[in-house]
């Protein structure tokens, strides 16, 4: 028998082989491979742990080598599987012929308590050709997603030996605790049959999101939303306070399709690292959204920190990324977007090490027009200096807003738009996204996440065909406004977009004038140009 820990490296991890030597001496546990203070201090814990489920600790020289040596380790999730290696090595539990992964922090009574990291733990150990996962219970749905057939939970060390012996005889469908675990979990979730459970759960996400029907009098803020549901594009909007940029942002996920199966498990692995996952969750399949605090540091954005966690752009991945006021985060952060933008993944370099997390978003800014925020509206007057609107909106910096596809100017609704009838809901508007992605499916059959907006310069040439007025009313809109290359494939990714929303197998010029429209503003338009 081989047992295992896991030990996480960015997205992916290492497994780490847990090997214990007992020898003369005075009594006393040692761990070496370069283990953190979480990993000291389970001596104790496991010493306790052992004696108060009926087992003895072995009173001779223990030594628990934690392989490989270089790798530095640390968390409580090493604990269940240095105790079990204890028990086998002075033979209180069965021997058995398999490779063991074991995931689980003790408590002094010998309770097995939920880790994070379990998801990427079953998928190191599936491709490591793992026989059997221990976990505790907490975390039993998250594993099964991966693994069914292969987890067994361990509600307390005093199990271990039933469980062992179960595995030894081959009745491990018998075992109580684990029969008792699928029970505890189905009771937990009432809306999944047990036969899911056991086939691998797939569940989990976020509350149901606000609907749009609330949103009333922007029908031009509503469509932007749609196309930008539909291809993944990146949205800015802006406008006076109170007009609807937050309202509109935070309907945006009730109108994004569930999660196939490989986004989901990248997410829910994401959020397992980052120990997010609520006990007894399976996959995410609800795109996330994230909003994090203007305040945030680089770290709690990007990603990083002393372990190296994921930051927010990788928590948001199959999701939206919100920055409400977002010239207020730091130009740093703002600056450090620009590369998951483009490559859908973020890397975090440090001296020691490089790690790596899928961040593939829709980003969607939102700000005033002006530090003031008067600026557009019509019962106020803006006393910002053309200097400071200036510097308000070079904080976002142009590489930045170059990257952005759709720009909405938000103006406040009247009352008379307030007080009338609800607007399309999110249920109808979500059909048409499904539809157009459906066809962005059909384009690109091998690709996960591989939406319009997300389309490189080579992609954009052969998946972008203009029919001949659209050509001509596209280089006419190009010449016109002087954009750049980006720019130009910008609109034509977009327009791509719009016309899957009308089920076109081309773009008509009607697509490319509403797609300039959403790039750029004429001089007619309420508000400046954004620069």
């Amino acid at each position: 028998m081989q047992l295992y820990a896991f030990e996480s490296v960015g997205f992916d991890g290492e497994l780490v082989t847990v090997e214990v030597d007992l020898r003369r001496g005075i009594p006393s546990v040692d761990i070496v491979g370069l283990p953190d203070g979480a990993i000291k201090e389970a001596r104790e814990r496991i010493r306790a742990a052992v004696r108060n489920s009926g087992f003895e600790f072995p009173l001779e020289r223990l030594l628990i080598n934690l392989a490989p040596a270089g790798l530095k380790k640390g968390g409580s999730s090493f604990d269940l599987s240095m105790a079990l290696a204890i028990l086998a090595a002075s033979a209180q539990i069965p021997e058995v012929p398999y490779r063991i992964l074991a995931l689980g922090e003790l408590e002094l009574s010998g309770t097995v308590r939920a880790v994070s990291g379990v998801l990427p733990a079953v998928a190191a150990g599936m491709q490591s050709s793992i026989d059997a996962f221990i976990v505790a219970p907490g975390n039993l749905l998250e594993a099964l997603a991966l693994a069914p057939g292969k987890v067994w939970p361990l509600s307390c060390l005093a199990e271990s030996a039933q469980l062992f012996a179960a595995f030894r005889g081959g009745e491990g469908a018998e075992y109580p605790a684990a029969a008792a675990g699928i029970a505890g979990a189905y009771q937990s979730s009432s809306d999944i049959s047990i036969t899911r459970i056991k086939d691998g759960l797939i569940a989990g996400g976020t509350a149901a999101a606000a609907d749009f029907r609330d949103l009333r009098g922007q029908d031009k803020l509503r469509r932007a939303m749609e196309i930008a549901a539909a291809g993944g594009h990146h949205v800015l909007l802006f406008g006076p306070p109170g007009a609807g940029k937050t309202m509109a942002a935070r309907r945006l996920p009730g109108i994004l399709p569930d999660l196939d199966d490989g986004v989901a498990i990248e997410t829910t692995k994401i959020h397992s690292l980052a120990g997010l996952l609520p006990e007894l969750s399976g996959l995410i399949r609800t795109a996330p959204f994230r909003t994090p605090h203007h305040g945030a540091s680089a770290e709690g954005i990007i990603g990083g920190g002393k372990s190296l966690r994921p930051g927010e752009v990788s928590l948001a991945h199959g999701g939206v990324l919100f920055l409400d006021e977002a010239p207020e985060f730091r130009t740093d952060v703002l600056q450090a977007l620009r590369e998951p933008l483009e490559e859908g993944r973020i890397s975090i370099a440090r001296a020691d090490r490089t790690v790596s997390y899928p961040s593939r978003f829709t980003l969607v800014l939102a700000c005033n027009p002006c530090p003031c925020g008067n600026l557009g509206r019509e019962t106020a007057v803006c006393l910002c200096s053309a200097d400071e609107i200036r510097r308000y909106w070079k904080r976002l910096g142009g590489p930045l807003l170059d990257r952005i596809d759709i720009r909405v100017p938000v103006k406040p609704c009247t009352a008379e738009q307030l007080s009338a009838g609800q607007a399309e809901c999110s249920r109808d508007i979500l059909k048409r996204v499904e539809m157009a992605r459906q066809a962005q499916r059909r384009r690109n059959p091998s690709s996960r996440l591989r939406l319009n907006g997300h389309l490189n310069a080579q992609e954009v040439e052969t998946v972008c065909r203009l029919e001949d007025n659209a050509r001509t009313a596209f280089f006419k809109e190009a010449e016109k406004t002087g954009f750049s290359s980006r720019a130009c494939h910008s609109v034509l990714r977009v327009a791509r977009t719009i016309a899957d929303l009308g089920g076109n197998e081309r773009i008509d010029s009607t697509s490319i004038e509403e797609a300039v429209s959403l790039r750029k503003y004429g001089d007619d338009d309420w508000f400046w140009q954004i620069p």
